[in-house]
């Protein structure tokens, strides 16, 4: 059966929206013509009323004239019998769908004969229908039809029972029916068996109010159960913020004791050289000025500390430090470091030059950059930058999140590499193949991993303890084939990793019982080696470098976690550690370690022999407050970032 246009049939009680009585005609006399014409109009307005109300009469569902029409909530009508069919469809009974206004009414019974019947559209369908008990004589005739015979007045004829009366007819104001009066009574006790249905019907809506309000009380328990858990929740991470705040605080407090201490150590070491006799020395002038050189180095590093004033920003819900003097400008080149000659090292220079080069060299800041809060990691990049012919440097930027590469000549910024999801840039690294930049993030204990052009590509890892998963990674290293080395600091390890979707190949570290079990139940080469809190990583040759920051070493380790060598000590003359947190590697194979705490770049041969100390702690050209970040190009370029300066030197 093809299904035409759905109809609906709305059922109205406001008296405004009803149809005009039916007229009734006058018993005066009318002439012919305007007899005929009236009979002429009236035939026209039978016809149209004849096809609505036929229209009305017709079901939604099969598109026929409605048979026992059953109304629902919404007041459409269809046939009881497309009603049951459309449920019996319907995997769900509990409810009849309208498929004219989509409206849903629940059923208390599968049973639709208990629905109720539609007043009007009954009515219509009775008027539509001749009675058989009539006489042939009064055969049906359209609705409101009068017989007019030659001139006389029309007569009335019954709505119901199509019986002409010349006497007055009833008129019901609901249904604008007129009905003689046997029809009357009849409609009267079925007017009166509608009202016991209404009676049915309101008992039912309160049924559905009822239920509609246990449904809203329901829905306001879960509402409150979903605001309780929303503002654990919160609280909980209000309560996270407020500890890392606190750590924050109490590190910036922690950093400055120890300088404190530092500086003091070194007033107290200058007062035991200045209680010594100067007539007696060998060289009483030498003794005298390298007495003044210490102090004016002393009272300089007394006057620039404290002079960074640390307040808590309550809308950034952060701890700041902020600097009474003003940013410093980009240095370039100057005219003298141009016209200086070019070394002759070269990756297999002997052991010998090197250290030449770094005792002889004289160290000036070719590039002071400053556009970036509190950088880190620090990288040139192993491929040359599109319209500049030359890698860039890139610069990890914690405060800003952002990766910067800049020009090394003028410090132009070329470059930013940003995501929504990086949140505390550390390390960083290459792959040269790829052409793929790799930074591990501290507070999300994972590495991004961004394109050439600086689009992210894929996440490796996430937080935990297991294989695969970091805490807080600090250094990275490519070493070759596809394969990263990772600072686990969280978890006192090194991890190894494949670039392409971070799986392990081989840990070692501080591991735990489980941590080997797991490791031995997945194939993964798991070794136990003291380190902690390991900072960062560099690959030098077929060689691993790791900075065990915690226990204040450098240990070297094969590609299988198997240790080869370490060296270090804890002190504050050259050669010692007091804190050191970051490592490189130049092309000869030295090793250079930036110490924050003493304020100076280490330098040792690859077999861990000290060669010399670069810098002194300040905040001018070519000093240092606390070095976060070192890398060593292939021309011998060094490239210092200070976390507390904010700035990135590149020194030659």
């Amino acid at each position: 059966m093809s299904r035409g246009i759905r109809t609906s049939r709305l059922i109205s009680y406001d008296d405004t929206a009803r149809s005009p009585p039916m007229a009734v005609p006058s018993r005066n006399r009318i002439s012919e013509g305007s007899s005929f014409k009236n009979s002429f109009d009236l035939g026209s307005r039978r016809e149209h009323m004849s096809k609505t109300i036929e229209q009305l009469l017709i079901c939604g569902l099969c598109e026929l004239r409605l048979t026992v029409p059953k109304m629902l909530n919404c007041q459409h009508t269809f046939c009881l019998e497309c009603l049951e069919e459309n449920l019996h469809r319907q995997a769900d009974k509990s409810y009849i769908g309208c498929i004219t206004c989509g409206t849903k009414q629940l059923l208390k019974d599968p049973d639709l004969t208990a629905l109720p019947s539609n007043l009007h559209i009954d009515n219509m369908l009775q008027m539509m229908q001749p009675t058989p008990s009539c006489p042939a004589s009064l055969a049906p005739t359209p609705v409101g039809s009068y017989q007019l015979e030659n001139n006389l007045a029309p007569t009335l004829q019954c709505s119901k029972c199509q019986t002409v009366s010349e006497t007055a007819l009833h008129k019901c104001d609901h249904c604008m029916s007129m009905l003689c009066a046997i029809c009357w009574l009849a409609h009267v006790d079925e007017l009166g068996r509608q009202v016991g249905q209404l009676e049915g019907q309101l008992k039912s809506a309160i049924e559905k109010l009822d239920h509609k309000m246990i449904e809203y009380k329901s829905r306001f328990s879960e509402i409150n159960d979903e605001i309780m858990v929303c503002f654990r929740d919160k609280i909980h991470a209000l309560q996270q913020q407020q500890a890392e705040l606190l750590d924050s605080s109490q590190g910036i407090l922690n950093d400055a004791v120890c300088s404190h201490e530092l500086v003091r150590e070194k007033i107290d070491q200058l007062l035991v050289s200045i209680g010594r006799p100067v007539v007696g020395s060998l060289d009483p002038v030498q003794v005298y000025l390298k007495l003044h050189k210490d102090m004016s180095i002393i009272l300089e590093e007394v006057s620039l500390w404290g002079r960074e004033r640390v307040i808590f920003n309550r809308d950034k819900l952060k701890v700041e430090s902020i600097y009474d003097t003003q940013t410093t400008p980009t240095v370039k080149h100057s005219s003298s470091i141009k016209s200086t000659p070019k070394h002759q090292l070269h990756p297999n220079s002997s052991e010998a030059s090197v250290t030449q080069f770094y005792k002889g060299h004289v160290y000036k800041p070719r590039l002071l950059w400053n556009h970036c809060q509190r950088p880190t990691g620090v990288g040139f990049a192993p491929w040359d930058h599109e319209g500049l012919e030359k890698p860039l440097l890139y610069v990890a930027g914690s405060e800003c999140r952002i990766i910067f590469g800049i020009d090394k000549t003028n410090g132009h910024i070329v470059q930013k590499i940003s995501h929504e999801e990086l949140s505390y840039p550390q390390g960083i690294t290459f792959d040269p193949d790829r052409r793929e930049l790799f930074v591990t993030d501290k507070w999300k204990h994972c590495i991004f991993v961004f394109s050439q052009e600086g689009q992210l590509l894929r996440k490796l890892c996430s937080k935990g303890d297991q294989a695969g998963q970091l805490r807080s990674p600090e250094g990275i290293a490519f070493c070759s084939s596809g394969i990263i080395f990772v600072c686990d600091t969280g978890n006192d390890r090194i991890q190894c990793l494949s670039t392409s979707d971070g799986k392990v190949h081989s840990q070692f570290g501080r591991l735990t019982k489980d941590q080997l079990v797991k490791g031995s139940q997945s194939k993964i080469s798991s070794r136990m080696v003291d380190l902690k809190n390991p900072t960062d990583i560099a690959v030098q040759k077929d060689a691993i470098l790791v900075l065990d920051a915690g226990n204040r070493r450098v240990k070297l380790f094969n590609k299988y976690g198997e240790q080869l060598q370490e060296f270090g000590q804890t002190g504050t003359i050259n050669g010692q550690f007091q804190y050191p947190e970051v490592i490189g590697v130049d092309p000869a194979g030295f090793i250079l370690v930036g110490d924050g705490g003493n304020a100076k770049i280490l330098v040792y041969r690859p077999n861990g022999q000290f060669v010399t100390a670069l810098g002194s702690r300040g905040d001018s050209a070519g000093k240092f407050n606390w070095i976060s970040g070192i890398c060593v190009s292939k021309d011998w370029e060094i490239v210092i970032s200070d976390y507390k300066n904010h700035a990135v030197q590149l020194i030659f």
